[in-house]
């Protein structure tokens, strides 16, 4: 089997690293250039679409949707970041699963490789290269060599007829990734540090999986047997070990309850004795913190009260203290309450305007008004051909309005930032949405919506076609 395996890797991470090379040869090296606050993440021009999750802030809610390729009319996208930022992707049905971290500065190239996972199937993994940094190739794409090899051991079966019959053993799986991580360590494929790190995640994963299982299914298990230390405060900052010690809460302590709300272990992890040692505990109840943040909101304010009083770690307090404020700062910016009905804000001049006085400004032009929202993602994916109307059309003819239904203004920064739109003086995002004349008026339920105005300011088209639609050009030129 290493036999096996050893020549797999070969061949695999000697074709890819020669890909790497012929990337790399286009790109000058010469001078060491200062690393930008932004990421820069594009696709081969051969991928006719690639989607991935894209978080940029540890208390996002939902992650931004990041389309690309031909037929998105867009290849390249740059992040304004000072920050670290995270892309997740996969696909459960076949089993795969990736995450990669991007530091600022970063500039990714993501490819695909065909992989055979049965006699009718295929699938197209993404390969990642990052242009400008000395990270190990095999590093960057460990998940991919990885699930290679889950499939060629058989750790991994995707059956050919039903998704419900696939077979993932995770034993197996688990002493797959060791295997790899010495053979990639033998070869110099990795880097220490990458070694020993993903060694400890890789045993802390499998026994979280072994914890879950045994709850899913009422098994007796050893925890000792898993050989994944309790209270072990080196690995107090680790996500995957914060994972395993939730687990066995379940495990220990909630062993008939099939669904148990972040506020209930929150308080059962407070108030009652258990294996947690202070740091431990801590570290568990900013987890239940967070959740309860994103799932459980209107109890948010009060268990952040508990948290305060149960928490020594001023690290910890003093990231929730921040999180806080700047919260307290986006719901100022869009305060429902204190802002009228239907008024229209910018990111340029916070000047509150209404939609008749934002349509006036524009009287003699075709005005296109797109209605959107940072978690649509059909929204999304027609952002590019906007840009393509602006640029077939010039200003004195055609005006583009965008319109965001947003209730949280942060998601709609960011969304407006990742769009480049965030410098423009007609991207709005609109108050009490649902009870505006502009809702009513023209029954907007779903997003994306288009309305076409004439030079007059009178309605052209309530329903526009989509600015992807070749429909919407013509009628924008016949009414010019």
């Amino acid at each position: 089997m290493k036999n096996i395996l050893l020549t797999f890797l070969i061949l695999t991470v000697f074709s890819c690293q020669e890909k790497k090379k012929e990337i790399r040869s286009k790109i000058t090296t010469e001078k060491k250039i200062e690393k930008k606050n932004e990421v820069v993440i594009s696709v081969n021009d051969t991928i006719s679409s690639f989607f991935t999750n894209l978080f940029v802030d540890e208390m996002q809610d939902k992650p931004d949707m990041l389309y690309l390729g031909q037929k998105e009319n867009k290849t390249t996208v740059t992040i304004p970041t000072q920050n670290s930022i995270k892309i997740i992707g996969g696909d459960p049905f076949f089993s795969f699963f990736y995450e990669l971290q991007l530091e600022k500065g970063d500039s990714l190239l993501i490819g695909t490789e065909n992989i055979v996972i049965n006699q009718s199937k295929q699938i197209e993994y993404p390969i990642f290269t990052l242009l400008n940094s000395d990270k190990n190739w095999s590093e960057t794409n460990f998940n991919y060599l990885l699930y290679n090899y889950n499939l060629k051991s058989k750790a991994i079966v995707i059956d050919e007829n039903k998704f419900q019959n696939n077979k993932y053993d995770l034993e197996k799986t688990y002493k797959n990734s060791i295997i790899l991580l010495d053979s990639l360590k033998s070869n110099k494929s990795v880097s220490d540090n990458f070694y020993s790190t993903t060694k400890i995640n890789q045993k802390i994963k499998f026994a979280t999986s072994k914890i879950r299982e045994a709850k899913n299914k009422n098994l007796v298990l050893e925890i000792e047997s898993l050989g994944v230390k309790l209270n072990e405060e080196e690995l107090l900052d680790n996500k995957e070990y914060v994972s395993f010690l939730r687990a066995l809460i379940l495990y220990k302590y909630f062993k008939e309850d099939k669904r148990v709300k972040n506020s209930v272990l929150f308080d059962f992890v407070n108030e009652q004795e258990t294996f947690l040692n202070e740091s431990a505990k801590e570290v568990l109840l900013d987890s239940y913190l967070k959740n309860i943040f994103f799932v459980e909101k209107p109890k948010f304010n009060k268990y952040l009260t508990k948290f305060q009083s149960a928490c020594n770690n001023d690290k910890i307090k003093n990231k929730w203290n921040s999180i806080v404020d700047k919260e307290k700062t986006n719901s100022n910016k869009l305060n429902t309450a204190n802002r009228t009905v239907g008024i229209l804000t910018n990111l340029v001049n916070d000047d509150e305007l209404t939609f008749e006085q934002v349509l006036a400004k524009h009287k003699g032009k075709i005005v296109l008004v797109d209605f959107w929202a940072s978690w649509c993602a059909p929204c999304r994916k027609e952002m590019p051909f906007l840009k393509d109307l602006k640029l077939k059309f010039n200003e004195t003819e055609l005006k583009i309005i965008e319109i965001s239904i947003d209730k949280d203004y942060s998601a709609w920064l960011r969304a407006s930032k990742l769009e480049n739109l965030s410098n423009e003086i007609d991207n709005y995002i609109i108050s009490n949405w649902e009870k505006s004349n502009l809702y009513k008026n023209y029954n907007i339920k779903t997003i994306p919506r288009y309305l076409l105005f004439g030079k007059d300011g009178k309605i052209i088209d309530e329903n526009a076609p989509r600015p992807s639609e070749n429909e919407l050009i013509e009628l924008i030129k016949a009414s010019i």
